[in-house]
């Protein structure tokens, strides 16, 4: 082998090896080397939810820092997330001057509460809210070396509650408030016309599994069991997700409704029961002021207040026809009329 051979070879070994390695560094003067083998985001995956920080939007950002912003910290990572979730292209901008002055002019707004996808800012610290399930928040951040380590770039997914962010003194940051993003989830609804109310339920289909769910806002109804209106009727809801198939009587803040499969059947006159008694269906609604006699396909019924009255035994008269009634099944007699 010639020297000169031997110098390019060694030449080549040094470039590959420098390139194998990215010096990065974390607002607050921490240097930290991540390896060529890329492992990302710590908590990757968590709640679904993918992030990758090699991409545009994080490259493009790292280009723009500066020693008090450098890549790996909170607000490198925080805008390059906020830059990938609304193609903005978005500067580097500190905790305070986000919630101040910067998230107006992007058409951002604060918020009393958490907020997906939102940032959650603190007094020297920010983090990105992922996803909000009631009082447990999904988030992801930069610069946290407690939750994630050099390799993965100081950056993590991972679950926390509410208290802590709000409550917890997050990281010996003092909590200021919420910012929402105006983005939709990752699951967003189809649905073209939600509820003006933010807090209000209803049944969308999910952009990204096609699955039919109740949604508060832009957030799947995880805790929300009932009856929910969507684009296309009243649907029968157990944890967020419609029930396609389910058939009964079911209840929602507006009353009892009786349900085929699936969905509200406001066309259904009958007697359909449930786990708490045999009920008078009048326009798919179970009708609470009914007293009387009534039919489904197990025979003709005595009802009370709208449920059939198994307890009964008695000579009844209704609609001028005579009916005997043993505990709660009538047997018609004669018109009274003709009696």
């Amino acid at each position: 082998m010639t020297p000169a051979l031997t110098r390019s070879r060694k030449t080549l070994a040094a470039i590959l090896l420098i390139g194998s390695i990215l010096i990065l560094s974390v607002a607050g003067g921490i240097i930290y080397t991540l390896a060529g083998s890329n492992p990302g985001i710590n908590g990757n995956g968590t709640d679904g939810i993918y992030i990758n920080i090699y991409g545009p939007a994080y490259q493009n950002l790292a280009k723009r820092t500066s020693n008090a912003y450098g890549r790996g910290g909170c607000t490198w990572y925080a805008g390059a997330r906020a830059s990938e979730l609304t193609d903005l292209d978005l500067g580097l901008h500190s905790p305070k001057n986000w919630y101040n002055n910067v998230a107006q002019t992007y058409g951002f707004t604060k918020s009393s509460k958490p907020v997906a996808k939102g940032f959650a800012i603190f007094s020297n610290h920010m983090v990105v809210v992922e996803r909000v399930n009631g009082d447990t928040l999904t988030i992801s951040e930069g610069s946290n070396p407690g939750a994630s380590d050099a390799a993965h770039g100081y950056c993590a997914i991972r679950t926390v509650s509410r208290n802590t962010l709000e409550n917890g003194n997050y990281k010996g940051q003092s909590f200021i408030g919420y910012i929402d993003l105006h983005v939709s989830s990752d699951n967003a609804p189809t649905y073209d016309s939600k509820p003006a109310d933010p807090n209000a339920v209803y049944v969308a289909q999910g952009r990204v599994d096609r699955q039919w769910h109740a949604y508060r806002g832009d957030e799947v109804a995880k805790d929300y069991t009932g009856i929910a209106l969507g684009k296309y009727g009243w649907w029968r809801v157990v944890n967020g997700n419609v029930q396609f198939g389910v058939k009964g009587v079911f209840q929602n803040e507006l009353g009892w409704w009786y349900v085929n499969d699936g969905k509200v059947d406001f066309s259904h006159n009958g007697v359909e029961n449930n786990v708490h008694g045999w009920w008078k269906i009048s326009n798919g609604a179970v009708d609470f002021g009914f007293t009387g006699i009534a039919s489904n396909e197990h025979g003709t019924w005595y009802l009370e207040n709208g449920k059939v009255d198994f307890s009964k035994n008695d000579t009844v008269v209704y609609n001028d026809v005579s009916y005997q009634v043993e505990n709660g099944k009538a047997t018609r007699l004669a018109d009274a009329a003709t009696a």
